[in-house]
């Protein structure tokens, strides 16, 4: 089961990034349409009264006198059409972003670089976060989008089950020491009732395929450079297999087919953890929100990835950018730059479903009486956070191997023998 990270990274491949064709626009300086009144804005996700996108919106729009159209796109094909759009000859002035493919689009020069507005501004990358303040940079040196927040993924917990079942609790700061994959194993085992409730539930959050890898001494899935299939090495085929066994071996872990039979409703897997079923889960910080909606009658808490050789996660960052031929970019970048200053960071991170990029709006996470208890463990979350490694043919790359973790995931072979037979020719997709 795809998360709608891989949804999305895989619908972007499929319409050719490598495709893009390169485009001037207008230059890395503050000049655009300095007067206007409005500006076109593509989003996936609805803004409708009421909700944190959509307040922080308005408060812009008030404050400016600046007039924000969104575009709305379906979150379905959202990636597929903003392709088509970068490639026309007319863009919206400012644009949500995969972080997936920052780098794409940078290599093709399609994004406005905003290392000018940053440097007027006075903007400082001490006031933010490292890890979404120097994401969007590249190369070259330019900052190419702007990250306005991040979900890293982390362990939501089962608090009562812990407590009933003698195990003791995860730690509540950002170390492995008493949880490493061996203790996370061994607290499944005794959190699993058979027929009743399961211990955890990892390998359908297809960020694992990360953090399982990276956290067993390995690049990820790609190398470095995007060029080597490292999913295939040695340390990546350990933890790939160690998820698979948490079911095939351990049975602390849902079958794969009984996953797959939620295909259909997207919150499947967070209701089964809603409703006491499984006792810890691998998920996004967003899924908060869900939780703090739907859990009633236990109480959760949130716990660090567990580590091995090292101890990352994947934090996923909402980011914004202007297309270089944007018409308006003065304006855009005004928008963009709203949501990372102290109000317009309230705004957006009032469901406390995602971490501020900018530090003192960080601190709305770290008030009392917050849910879950230890939700500022998410800050410790994002200053340990990676993100996968990328190459423009990653679509076709995924398309040959993640139908392997189907056979791997039910046990039909190995992580070793199947990864290893495919690593040539995800190979030969990745140097196309």
């Amino acid at each position: 089961m795809l998360t709608r990270r891989g949804f999305l990274a895989s619908a972007m491949g499929a319409a050719g990034l490598a495709g893009l064709t390169a485009c001037g626009g207008n230059s890395s300086t503050t000049n655009g349409s300095s007067g206007a009144k409005d500006l076109a804005f593509l989003n996936w996700d609805p803004v409708e009264k009421g909700t944190p996108l959509a307040n922080a919106v308005a408060d812009f729009e008030k404050a400016s006198g600046i007039k924000v159209k969104v575009q709305p796109a379906p979150a379905s094909d959202y990636d597929t059409k903003l392709l088509t759009i970068m490639s026309s000859g007319s863009t919206p002035d400012a644009i949500r972003l995969n972080d997936d493919y920052v780098l794409g689009y940078s290599q093709q020069n399609t994004l406005l670089d905003l290392n000018p507005y940053i440097e007027k501004d006075g903007l400082k990358e001490t006031d933010f976060f490292e890890h979404p303040f120097n994401f969007p940079i590249q190369q070259d040196g330019k900052h190419t989008a702007w990250a306005t927040g991040t979900q890293p993924n982390m362990i939501f917990y089962n608090v009562d089950a812990f407590k009933e079942a003698g195990v003791p609790l995860p730690p509540t700061t950002w170390t492995d020491e008493g949880w490493k994959w061996d203790d996370f194993l061994e607290a499944a085992k005794r959190l699993t009732i058979p027929g009743k409730r399961y211990g955890c539930l990892v390998f359908d959050d297809t960020s694992s395929e990360t953090t399982f890898t990276v956290n067993n001494g390995t690049d990820g899935i790609y190398s470095k450079d995007g060029k080597r299939f490292t999913l295939a090495d040695p340390g990546s085929v350990e933890g790939i297999q160690f998820i698979a066994d948490l079911t095939l071996k351990h049975k602390v872990q849902p079958p794969w087919s009984q996953i797959q039979s939620g295909e259909g409703n997207p919150n499947y897997a967070l209701s089964l953890f809603a409703t006491g079923k499984i006792a810890m889960m691998t998920r996004n910080f967003g899924s908060a929100a869900y939780m703090r909606q739907n859990v009633k009658d236990f109480k959760w808490d949130l716990a660090p990835i567990p580590g091995n050789k090292s101890q990352k996660t994947i934090s996923t960052l909402i980011v914004w950018a202007i297309p270089a031929k944007a018409k308006n970019p003065d304006q855009a970048w005004k928008l963009l730059k709203s949501f990372t200053d102290p109000e317009g960071a309230k705004a957006l991170a009032v469901q406390r479903d995602l971490v501020p990029a900018g530090k003192e709006a960080a601190k709305l996470l770290e008030a009392k009486g917050v849910t879950p208890e230890h939700v500022s463990l998410v800050i410790d979350a994002t200053e340990n956070g990676v993100n996968e490694n990328f190459n423009p043919h990653i679509q076709q790359a995924r398309a040959l191997y993640r139908p392997l973790l189907d056979v791997i995931y039910t046990g039909q072979q190995s992580a070793a023998d199947a990864l290893g037979g495919v690593k040539d020719r995800v190979e030969q997709a990745l140097n196309s």
